[in-house]
């Protein structure tokens, strides 16, 4: 699998440090930030749940076949939204 320069989108073999078409420098798989959010269970968001570091559930407003839809607080500027 390549990488895709984030600049021109071209793709690139996995071992390129440099976009082969603007010489961007290129991110490796490794160094590819992963959010809080991905790294947390599902089952876990319950009632007063803090996620991501800001967004504390409040409550399941509905789920289906691909997610739950969730009502937060942001409490980093303390408003509520919904959250996926």
């Amino acid at each position: 699998m390549g990488v895709e320069c984030p600049q021109c989108k071209t793709e690139n073999t996995s071992d390129s440090e440099f976009c082969k078409k603007c010489a961007t420098p290129l991110l490796s798989s490794k160094e590819i930030p992963v959010t809080e959010t991905l790294e947390t269970p599902t089952e876990e968001l319950t009632r007063g749940t803090t996620f991501a570091g800001r967004y504390e559930i409040i409550e399941e407003l509905g789920k289906g076949g691909v997610g739950k839809v969730y009502r937060v607080e942001d409490e980093k500027i303390k408003e509520e939204k919904k959250k996926t």
